[in-house]
């Protein structure tokens, strides 16, 4: 044996050193008290037939169980996984941590949880002297010296003493009534509460008060907690174990969402060139039925979202320009939709080769360009604008904005 490092409900705890293996562990004695104790003893190997049988990164790993025998009795020991650290109850009282870790660790707590309840081991003492917080960080949990199988038959605790710390113990714990994992849920739920906000939900300073409140009394929302996870304490503090979490896992479901915080929404999806194509064939019927003006307002609105989802210089954009230029000549904006075809119709900027998918669109712009402009010739001055005297840029087109600049004759 190294030193001692501390004492549980009936055990002393030392730090050793494993020759056979070469590692530090932590060895569990009982204590002299109860060693010739029969049911002290008795709980003592249930703690290591139960700790032996869970395997989880938040329980304390049991190595070994052995005995000594001398002076008329067997002295019981465990060698365990040695948790270099500190207890919650340490960290608490150095102060609260911060958000993000106390949800993380009470999530570790829930993942132990799980598998300890899974296996059918109900832990029955959780509080935070109970909970190790590892050098790296991590919880996890220990003393599962009162633990029982929940099948087990009542037997050790039959007398009618309650086992556990009584600012943790959930309702059924001081009624006698059946005990299972929502019991160590009910204890979280208190130490929840304690690291959310520095308080104990119950807080009177002796047995039978805690006792009365515990079955009785309402607690509080935890101060200055944000309400989803006030309402997750208060819902694991429920009297009835019925009125709680299911279980631990969906407990840790729960808090990883509120560390996650609320969801951001999804950005609604675009449209596709699919659905621009069938809203532009629209357009066109409008203009087609004889509503060239209605069919204008559809493709100017258009425009953008062509640009945006396929881009300014792609051919599907283009052609829909081109399309807003034919209605803007029916309609009898004549020099509105010239000034439309020229840009349309102009050889790109860039090296050679550059825009080369847009050929096609460029050639039929400057077919029409060639009609409309012999069309706006032959109506003269004056004739080409019928509802205004701006310009219209395809740059204004493909942003959405009104034609540009002053009045403009020709």
């Amino acid at each position: 044996m190294v030193r001692k490092i501390g004492r549980g409900g009936f055990g002393v705890v030392w730090e050793a050193f494993d020759a056979k293996v070469g590692r530090p562990v932590a060895v569990k004695v009982i204590s002299e008290e109860n060693a010739t104790d029969e049911r002290e003893v008795r709980r003592f190997v249930a703690e290591a037939r139960t700790v032996g049988n869970l395997s989880h990164p938040h329980i304390v790993t049991l190595y070994d169980l052995g005995e000594v025998r001398g002076a008329g009795f067997a002295t019981h020991y465990l060698v365990m996984e040695l948790v270099r650290g500190s207890s919650l109850a340490e960290v608490l009282r150095g102060g609260l941590p911060g958000r993000e870790l106390a949800l993380r660790w009470a999530g570790q707590v829930c993942g132990a949880l799980d598998a300890a309840h899974r296996a059918g081991v109900v832990h029955r003492d959780i509080k935070p002297e109970n909970i190790m917080i590892t050098e790296a960080g991590e919880a996890k949990v220990l003393d599962f010296g009162i633990a029982r199988l929940e099948t087990q038959a009542a037997g050790l605790t039959s007398t009618g003493s309650v086992i556990g710390s009584p600012h943790y113990l959930a309702p059924e714990r001081w009624s006698g009534g059946p005990v299972d994992g929502r019991a160590d849920l009910y204890a979280l739920g208190c130490v929840l509460y304690q690291l959310c906000s520095g308080e104990k939900p119950f807080t009177a300073d002796n047995a039978v008060t805690l006792m009365y409140q515990h079955l009785n009394d309402t607690p509080d929302a935890p101060p200055g907690v944000e309400p989803e996870l006030a309402a997750l304490v208060l819902q694991l503090l429920a009297k009835a174990p019925a009125d709680r979490p299911a279980d631990a896992a969906e407990v840790r479901r729960r808090l990883a969402a509120i560390e996650a915080g609320p969801p951001v929404p999804a950005a609604p999806a675009g449209p596709s060139p699919e659905q621009l194509k069938e809203r532009a064939d629209q357009a066109w019927a409008r203009g087609a039925d004889g509503e060239p003006a209605e069919a204008v307002r559809l493709l100017r609105a258009l425009l953008p979202e062509f640009a945006g989802v396929c881009g300014p210089a792609d051919p599907r954009t283009l052609r829909t320009c081109h399309d807003l230029a034919l209605w803007l000549a029916r309609s009898g904006e004549l020099l509105l939709a010239v000034d439309l075809l020229r840009e349309l119709a102009a050889p790109p900027a860039g090296p050679p080769g550059a825009g080369a998918a847009g050929e096609g669109a460029r050639a039929d712009a400057a077919r029409d360009l060639v009609r409309w402009e012999r069309e706006l010739a032959r109506r003269g001055p004056g004739g080409g604008r019928l509802a205004g005297g701006a310009s219209l840029t395809l740059g204004t087109v493909l942003l959405g904005g009104p034609p540009a600049g002053g009045p403009q004759r020709r």
